[in-house]
Order: C-alpha cells, then sequence, then structure tokens
C-alpha cells in the first residue's frame, strides 16, 4: 500500500510538474514583440525612399510617400500602436498582412495587402476605416459614429488595436471598435506604415501572436 501511495504521490508530482512547464511556455508565448525599440529602424525596412526617421523616442514620418515595412512578416496578432497626426488632415495608413514591394506603383506603395486609414479626417474614407489594398475585397462594416466618440484631435496621441485573427481583421481606435473586415485572403504579410505626405509621429509598435 505504501508503494502505491509513493507511486500515486511521484506521478501527481510529475504532472503538477508538466502543467507548470505548459503554463510558463504559453507565458512565453503569449509575450509582445516590441517592433519599435524607441532608438532606431533596426526592425523595418523603408521602401522607395520613404521619409521615415527616429527622433527623441519617436519615428517621424516627414511628408513625401514610399512605406516603411517591418522586417518580419505576421499571421495571427493583435497589433498595437500609438500614433499621432503633427497637421491638420495629415495622411497616412496602416498596412497589415501585406506582401513586399514591386516597385510598381510611382509612389511605392505595396500591391497585395490591406491598409487601415490613417489620415485625421471623419468624411471620405476616414480614419481607422479598412482598405483591400491590392489584395482580394472582403466584407466591410464601418462605424462612423463609433469613430466620432473615439476620435482626438491632431496633437494627441491616438491607439490603434488591429487584431487579425484568421479571415477576420478587426481595428479598435482609442478602445472603441471601428472596423471590421470578414473574408480577408492574405493570411499572413508584413506590417507597415505608408507615407502619403502627411505629417506623423509613432512611438509605441508592439506585436502580440495569437
Amino acid at each position: 500500500m505504501k508503494k502505491l501511495a509513493s507511486a500515486l504521490f511521484v506521478a501527481s508530482l510529475a504532472l503538477i510538474g508538466c502543467q507548470s512547464t505548459s503554463s510558463s511556455s504559453s507565458m512565453v508565448e503569449k509575450q509582445p514583440i516590441q517592433l519599435f525599440n524607441g532608438k532606431d529602424l533596426s526592425n523595418w525596412t523603408i521602401e522607395s525612399n520613404g521619409q521615415f526617421s527616429v527622433e527623441n523616442g519617436v519615428i517621424k514620418l516627414n511628408r513625401g510617400t514610399g512605406w516603411l515595412r517591418s522586417n518580419d512578416t505576421f499571421s495571427d496578432y493583435v497589433l498595437t500602436m500609438e500614433f499621432r497626426f503633427l497637421e491638420k488632415e495629415a495622411n497616412s495608413g496602416i498596412f497589415v498582412r501585406t506582401q513586399a514591394t514591386k516597385h510598381q506603383d510611382e509612389k511605392g506603395y505595396p500591391n497585395n495587402g490591406y491598409q487601415v486609414q490613417a489620415k485625421d479626417t471623419l468624411e471620405g474614407i476616414a480614419l481607422a476605416q479598412m482598405i483591400p489594398y491590392g489584395a482580394p475585397p472582403f466584407q466591410h462594416a464601418f462605424d462612423l459614429e463609433a469613430l466620432k466618440l473615439a476620435y482626438k484631435p491632431h496633437g494627441e496621441w491616438h491607439t490603434y488595436e488591429i487584431t487579425a485573427k484568421g479571415e477576420t481583421l478587426q481595428v479598435k481606435l482609442n478602445d472603441i471598435v471601428i472596423s471590421t473586415a470578414t473574408h480577408i485572403k492574405n493570411l499572413d504579410g508584413h506590417i507597415g506604415i505608408q507615407g502619403e505626405f502627411g505629417l506623423l509621429e509613432f512611438r509605441k509598435i508592439e506585436v502580440l501572436p495569437l
């Protein structure tokens, strides 16, 4: 009986150890990846002479075209990005699940991906609206009233939380859901920042793999 009890005790310890190891591994896997280190563009490639630089702990977009492309590609994740417009109606965009540039666009933009609009406007293709940038079309829901609640004037910091999971992309602006796109066909790709003649700054950029 003592031998049986001892064996059961050892087995239970082993099981607890396995659960602990599994839990620890899970926690490690869920740590966010910092795409911007606050010092330089070491995780990025500037495409087509984009006007991107780092000053005082932020990425500065000084007008121009081209784009800033992540060196790595990502599939399912939550992208958190803090940015602000330095002038009224400043224009940019955030690329997700986007392929590398083929240099066929005169402005040097990628031709197969998705863009989350980052323009200081509530009209037309408004802030946080999604665009199929050369990628297959998708079904799109956009809430203008939610955008009006989330919007901050130029000069203030915005936060995007962009979730890519399977064939769905969801965009939150300042903790409010603005856009949801379904039937997304590109299931992985680069993350990027578009240069579209605007003055903007970006600071926190992190990816939490799902």
